[in-house]
C-alpha cells in the first residue's frame, strides 16, 4: 500500500459571470483546478423565536454525572459535527427560519448527517473545517468530509452560517476530491472532500456552521455541521516554548493523529498506556484518537489522559456499527475498511491544523525510532533546516516527512539491556529488529499542514491548492525509522545476523516505566 502558516493575507480572486460545471478529481491523474463561480445573492431570513427554547436549555444543561460534565460540554468535546455552541443562551436569541434546529437534523449511525442532492447523490456528512491557509487557492473556504457510494457525486451548495439570525451566505461546491488510493466503486462508501468558497462579502467573518443543500434557498433542510477552525493558527500550541541557553531547541511542536480505536473484545489498555507515555517522552505535544465501541479498560485510559490534557478524543462510527459484527465485517471486507479510514485520517489533520503545523500518522503498534536525536521535534527541526537550505524557499518544502519501516517482531527475544523491565512494557523490551526489508517501500508520514488538505492512510492525497508541488521526503533509515512492534518472524530471524539491537527507546526507559506504573496503579488495571 503506497503512502505518499496560517497568516492572514486576503487576496482578490477572479470571478466568472456564471457557475461552471464542478468537477471531481479522478482516481488517477491530477486534481482539477478550482472553478470560481460568481457569488449568489444571500437567502432572505424571517426571524422567529426558537421553538421549545426552554426545553433546549434544560436538556443541554443536564449533568452527565459519571463524566462530571454537562450534556453541552460532552457534545462540545467529543461530537464531530454538532454546532451545540449555536444553542447557547437561546432564550433571548432570534432564529432564522432557514436554520435547522437540533430536533430536525437527520442522523445515521449517530454521527453522520444525511442529505440527498437532486435525488442522485446521497452524502453522509461527518465534519466541516474553515481553511484560510496561504497555500489555499480559494481562501477562505470551507472543507467538508463525507461518504458517498456515488462514483461521481453531484456538487451541492453550501449555506454558510455566521450566527443564528442570518442571512446565510451561499456558495456552490467548487471542488470534490476523492480521497483514496483504490479505484472508485459504487459497492462501498467512498471518502470525498467537498470545498466551497466563502463569498467575498463575508470573507472577513468566521463561520460557525454550514448546511449542504441542493438549491441555495431551499426550505426544510435537515443538516447543520459545526465549522471547526479559525482564521489563523494558534502559535501557543504550534510553537515550542524556547528553552534558555538551548541553541538547538526545535521551533515547531508535533502532535500525533492516531487510529479509530475499535478494540471491543481485546483489552489493549496497558499497551495503550505505554504507547502514550513513549510518545510523550519522545516530545510529542498531544495525541489525537478516534473512539468507537471499546473495552471498558480502554475507556478508562482515554478518560484519564483526556482529563490530563495529553489526549484528545473524537467520536467515530463505522457504518457497520454493531461492535460484535464489526470485526467480522472488517476481516472479510477489508478494502471497504481501508476506504472508510481515510475519512477520519483526513478529519484529524484538518481538525487540528489550526493548533499544530506538523501531525504524525501513527498506529498503536508503531513508534518513531530516533537513534541520533533526543526527541521527535529535534529530528523534525533538522529535516526542516536541511530542506529549507536545499530548496531555498519555504514554498518548496515537501508536504510530508516520511519514516520507513523496520519490524520489531514479538518473537525476537529480549536483550540483556532491557530484560529487567516489566513484561508489560512491550515496546521497551522489544529492542531487537529484523535486518531484512519485509516491506521496503512502506512508510508513515508526518504531515506539514501548511500544505496538506486530504490524506490516505499513509500518504498525501491532495494539497491546499490541489496537486502537491513537491514529493514527500523520505528520511534515511540510518538517521531515523518507524518501528513496527507487531507479528512474529519465525525461523527466518533465528539465523545468525538476522537481527540487530536498537536502543533508541531505552533512553526514555526510566521516565516511561515510572509513568506507566503510576497510571496502571491509578486506574487499577490488572498487570
Amino acid at each position: 500500500m503506497k503512502k505518499h502558516s496560517v497568516n492572514i493575507q486576503l487576496k482578490p480572486t477572479l470571478r466568472k459571470a456564471a457557475a461552471e460545471p464542478f468537477p471531481s478529481n479522478g482516481s488517477q491523474g491530477d486534481p482539477p483546478a478550482a472553478a470560481k463561480p460568481s457569488d449568489p445573492v444571500p437567502c432572505q431570513c424571517k426571524l422567529r423565536n426558537l421553538t421549545s427554547r426552554l426545553l433546549y436549555e434544560a436538556q443541554l444543561s443536564l449533568p452527565v454525572s459519571w463524566l462530571n460534565l454537562t450534556s453541552r460540554e460532552v457534545l462540545e468535546r467529543t461530537h464531530p459535527n454538532l454546532p451545540v455552541n449555536m444553542y447557547d443562551e437561546v432564550v433571548d436569541v432570534k432564529w432564522c427560519q432557514l436554520l435547522p434546529t437540533l430536533n430536525v437534523i437527520k442522523w445515521q449511525n449517530t454521527y453522520y448527517q444525511t442529505v440527498r442532492v437532486l435525488r442522485d447523490t446521497l452524502y453522509l456528512l461527518y465534519s466541516a473545517f474553515l481553511d484560510n491557509r496561504i497555500a489555499t487557492d480559494v481562501r477562505p473556504c470551507i472543507r467538508i468530509l463525507a461518504y458517498s457510494k456515488n462514483t461521481n457525486p453531484t456538487a451541492p451548495w453550501c449555506r454558510i452560517w455566521f450566527n443564528t439570525t442570518g442571512p446565510p451566505a451561499v456558495s456552490r461546491v467548487i471542488r470534490i476530491d476523492y480521497l483514496d488510493w483504490q479505484p472508485r466503486s459504487d459497492d462501498r462508501h467512498m471518502t470525498f472532500l467537498l470545498t466551497c468558497r466563502i463569498p467575498k462579502a463575508s470573507s472577513h467573518l468566521t463561520p460557525v456552521a454550514v448546511s449542504i443543500v441542493s438549491r441555495p434557498c431551499e426550505k426544510y433542510v435537515k443538516n447543520l455541521l459545526k465549522v471547526v477552525g479559525s482564521m489563523e493558527r494558534n502559535a501557543s500550541t504550534a510553537l515550542v516554548k524556547p528553552i534558555k541557553n538551548e541553541k538547538s531547541s526545535p521551533v515547531w511542536n508535533a502532535a500525533v493523529c492516531g487510529p479509530a480505536l475499535s478494540y471491543y473484545h481485546e483489552d489493549v489498555s496497558i499497551r495503550l498506556v505505554e504507547w502514550l507515555e513513549l510518545l510523550r517522552a519522545s516530545g510529542f505535544a498531544r495525541v489525537f484518537l478516534y473512539e468507537t465501541d471499546v473495552h471498558p479498560n480502554i475507556q478508562k485510559v482515554l478518560r484519564y489522559y483526556e482529563a490530563e490534557g495529553f489526549v484528545g478524543v473524537t467520536k467515530f462510527a463505522y457504518l457497520v456499527n454493531d461492535p460484535i459484527l464489526r470485526k467480522l465485517w472488517a476481516l472479510i471486507e477489508h478494502s471497504k475498511v481501508l476506504g472508510m479510514e481515510n475519512l477520519y485520517f483526513t478529519d484529524c489533520v484538518l481538525r487540528h491544523m489550526h493548533e499544530y503545523r506538523f501531525l504524525a500518522r501513527l498506529n498503536l503498534d508503531e513508534m518513531p525510532m530516533l537513534p541520533n536525536h533526543d526527541s521527535f521535534p529535534l529530528w523534525l527541526n533538522d529535516q526542516l533546516l536541511q530542506n529549507s537550505n536545499r530548496n531555498g524557499s519555504g514554498e518548496n518544502l515537501p508536504p510530508s516527512y516520511d519514516l520507513r519501516w523496520y519490524y520489531h517482531h514479538g518473537d525476537l527475544g529480549t536483550p540483556i539491556s532491557s530484560a529487567s523491565l516489566p513484561e508489560y512494557l512491550k515496546f521497551l523490551r522489544q529492542s531487537k529488529r529484523t535486518v531484512m526489508d519485509i516491506y521496503p517501500t512502506n512508510y508513515n508520514p508526518t504531515y506539514d499542514m501548511d500544505f496538506v488538505t486530504g490524506v490516505f492512510s499513509n500518504d498525501v492525497a491532495v494539497c491546499a491548492s490541489g496537486k502537491c508541488r513537491r514529493e514527500s521526503l523520505q528520511c534515511p533509515r540510518d538517521v531515523a525509522y518507524l518501528g513496527l512492534f507487531t507479528k512474529t518472524c519465525g525461523e527466518a530471524c533465528r539465523k545468525p545476523g538476522s537481527t540487530v539491537e536498537v536502543s533508541a527507546l531505552l533512553k526514555y526507559k526510566d521516565k516511561v516505566s515510572k509513568a506507566v506504573a503510576k497510571v496502571l496503579k491509578d486506574l487499577r488495571l490488572v498487570v
